[in-house]
């Protein structure tokens, strides 16, 4: 349905460059939404959101945060997106959305960082960053 406006992803995915909060929480929305389909994901690639999005990574508005952490979680389906979000740079302020006090930031950021977690080095970048607190794991798995 979408890629039958020509050009209509393109111009969502350069709507990532607005300063704009809630427009960008919306675009990722939109985007999480959009990459439900495989070629529109493919197409949206293709239109740089990967790095895009990782740019926007760094946010401490906690609505962005929950849209980011859904499009990052809808777009590692494609291709190697999984390693270009690492290479990027994105993993490891994804790990830190899990501090935020909102539910739904960490229900977003959970499937996020599980697709992420499918490319090892993504799993060291999360490991080092802390994704699991080493007390837990041995209070709840020692014997």
């Amino acid at each position: 349905m979408v890629r039958s406006f020509v050009g209509g992803l393109e111009l969502i995915v350069n709507l990532l460059r607005s300063d704009d909060m809630e427009v960008l929480a919306s675009v990722c929305a939109a985007l999480a939404k959009i990459a439900m389909d495989e070629e529109n994901l493919a197409v949206i690639t293709d239109h740089g959101v990967v790095q895009m999005l990782s740019s926007l990574t760094y946010t401490k508005d906690d609505m962005l945060r929950q849209h980011l952490a859904d499009a990052v979680a809808c777009c590692c389906k494609w291709g190697n997106n999984r390693v270009a979000f690492g290479e990027t740079g994105a993993v490891a302020p994804l790990v830190h959305y899990l501090k935020s006090k909102s539910p739904l930031v960490h229900r977003a950021t959970a499937q996020a960082l599980y697709q992420l977690s499918f490319d090892p080095n993504n799993c060291i970048t999360m490991h080092e960053n802390g994704v699991v607190k080493s007390n837990w794991y041995m209070e709840h798995f020692s014997t």
